[in-house]
């Protein structure tokens, strides 16, 4: 089915004189509300357009360019014809927008937002929609419920922008003293400043000398500066922590020489010692076609990446102990088998079975039992053993992966203390719990060729072994698997070296 566009707007309706339309596409605060609505739903692009009976004219953009059209083409359209905000997570199932070619065949669009601002009437009959801003998005996104209350507060800042604009024209023509609607002034700034903190985002602009940089209030909150307070770029740039500043620096004079902006995250110390994490961006301001300044906004994201490092953390470690899980370990493993055949240093992996674990489990509860397995986990990250790399690998079983010469070395005496330690009885709850644990090793030595999952196998089958040889509690074989060079903590570990090297 092909997109039809409205058909009920009079040509009265965007009779806009092209000056009036222009005096309001010059109004400094628009890129800032398309950089703050881009932000603040998560979208690529942002669009603010006003109309004529032709065409829609771009008055601001953020993001990706050339989406200019005919205004019977534009799907900024649909939310002129909408009552209140037209809110779309998946546009190819909205009716109003499904069969729009940005959605239904380019594909371009998936999700989107916007809402018609409005102009007051006067005598000439108009006071409808003037023109919309829209955010768009070729993902889908999940719009939350402050959308409406944003988009809705945008409308008001573009209606107050684009009245107070008409009536600078209107007042020019009839005298050169144009005075200001102050409260007008406020009320825009009062506006401009919630959103700025439903964002957590300030704007800025730079004179392409270096000497002016003007900020919002959002910027001073963002850096824990009072408010009005002046600062120099450079002191602005010491605010990112040091290994972030030269990454700014380069991105502000990169733009400045080629026209390329930035967007990039970045970690930020306040005033006051909080340690944030931003966002950043800026491009060029382009005035009568040559640059004028660097415009751009900033975003505390603290929270955002405060929970996404700890999903991070979450799917690589183990919830009870904190440490590494079986995933995690696999990785690991597989850089260090990589390594070792490269380089042809030793590596030793060895696998620990808690064997009195379900036992615990059954007689004392499972609490003692947890307690047992933090114990453990917590006698893995012993300074003694400092260089290595331990794991829950699930269950009562734990891993440990050996890199160090001086543990490598002497690999029976490391084990006879790992065990002494595991084993030693714990007290809980005023009873004496018992600590069983059997420990297989594999060595993969200069010149071995395994794999990592070959490895572990057979450090299990010398697990394994060590739970089957009455009086041995632990167990070494080669990564060879050849059974001839093995030895258990009843024979000399030296034993496994000749045996190795003969095979």
């Amino acid at each position: 089915m092909e997109w039809v566009a409205p058909s009920n707007h009079s040509p009265q309706l965007f009779a806009l004189e092209r000056q009036k339309t222009q005096a309001l596409a010059n109004a400094s605060a628009l890129p800032a509300l398309a950089a703050t609505l881009a932000l603040a739903l998560d979208c690529e692009t942002v669009v603010v357009r006003m109309r004529d009976t032709k065409h829609h004219w771009t008055s601001a953009q953020y993001g990706a360019t050339g989406l200019g059209c005919l205004l019977e083409q534009s799907i900024a359209l649909a939310a002129a014809d909408y009552a209140g905000p037209l809110i779309a997570a998946d546009a190819a199932v909205h009716p109003l927008l499904k069969d729009h070619p940005l959605v239904a065949s380019d594909a371009k669009v998936r999700s989107f937002a916007g809402i018609a601002a409005f102009a007051e009437a006067d005598d000439s009959g108009l006071g409808e929609a003037v023109g919309v801003i829209c955010a768009l998005s070729s993902e889908r996104r999940e719009f939350g419920p402050q959308a409406a209350t944003l988009l809705e507060s945008m409308s008001e800042l573009m209606t107050s922008l684009y009245t107070q604009h008409i009536e600078l024209h209107r007042h020019a023509r009839a005298s050169a003293a144009l005075e200001e609607d102050a409260e007008g002034t406020r009320r825009l700034q009062r506006q401009f400043r919630q959103a700025e903190r439903i964002a957590a985002i300030g704007s800025w602009r730079l004179s392409l000398d270096g000497k002016q940089m003007d900020w919002s209030e959002g910027i001073n909150t963002i850096h824990e500066l009072p408010i009005g307070a002046d600062i120099s770029l450079e002191d602005a740039i010491d605010f990112f922590a040091p290994a972030d500043r030269i990454m700014v620096q380069r991105s502000i004079e990169r733009a400045i020489e080629t026209g390329e902006g930035y967007d990039f995250e970045a970690d930020f110390v306040g005033a006051k010692g909080t340690a944030k994490r931003v966002r950043v961006s800026g491009e060029l301001e382009i005035a009568n076609g040559r640059p004028a300044a660097l415009v751009g906004v900033l975003q505390d994201i603290s929270e955002k990446h405060r929970l996404i490092k700890e999903l991070e953390y979450r799917t690589q470690n183990d919830a009870l102990t904190g440490l590494p899980n079986r995933d995690r370990f696999n990785e690991k493993l597989a850089i260090a088998v990589r390594s070792t055949m490269k380089s042809g240093a030793p590596l030793g992996v060895v696998l620990i079975d808690l064997d009195d674990l379900q036992s615990v489990n059954d007689n004392v509860g499972r609490a003692a039992g947890d307690a047992l397995i933090c114990r453990a986990s917590a006698i893995l990250r012993s300074n003694w053993l400092r260089g290595s790399f331990a794991a829950r690998l699930g269950g009562n079983q734990l891993v440990l992966l050996l890199k160090d010469d001086q543990h490598l070395s002497d690999l029976a005496s490391v084990l006879d203390r790992l065990l002494a330690e595991l084993t030693a009885p714990i007290e809980y709850n005023g009873k004496i719990v018992p600590t069983g644990a059997s420990l297989g090793a594999s060595l993969l030595h200069d010149g071995d060729a395994c794999s990592g999952i070959e490895l572990l196998e057979h450090a299990d089958r010398a697990l394994h072994a060590a739970k089957r040889n009455v009086g041995a509690r632990f167990h070494i074989s080669c990564a060879l698997g050849c059974g001839q060079c093995e030895v258990d903590d009843n024979q000399n570990e030296a034993s496994v070296k000749r045996a190795h090297r003969a095979a």
